[in-house]
């Protein structure tokens, strides 16, 4: 019996390949809005990211969201990715802090 196929993604900021279920998707969603899909299933174009807080901070101030998913972030969806970028922001210092 062969191994089981593992999908692999593409970070579109670092370009890191990595399995599907390590990175986390944003997708377009069809109001035009931008959404973080935690389930992976959700409908519409979608984009990968690390779950790194440096992939995190380019995604909120870069415009590579913008390009992979072709539309505009308003203010709402930027705010929203801020959120999700401070909770890997959290993780990292936490990681330092325990190691240290």
């Amino acid at each position: 019996m062969s191994p089981r196929h593992v999908p692999q993604r593409t970070c579109i900021v670092c370009g890191a390949k990595k399995d599907k279920r390590l990175l986390i998707r944003i997708v377009r969603t069809p109001d035009a809005g931008v959404a973080v899909d935690t389930s992976a299933r959700e409908q519409g174009r979608g984009a990968y990211v690390c779950a790194s807080s440096d992939c995190w901070k380019h995604i909120v101030k870069g415009t590579r969201i913008e390009h992979a998913l072709r539309t505009s972030l308003s203010d709402t969806d930027r705010m929203a990715l801020l959120q999700w970028a401070g909770r890997f922001q959290e993780f990292t210092l936490d990681e330092k802090t325990r190691s240290a």
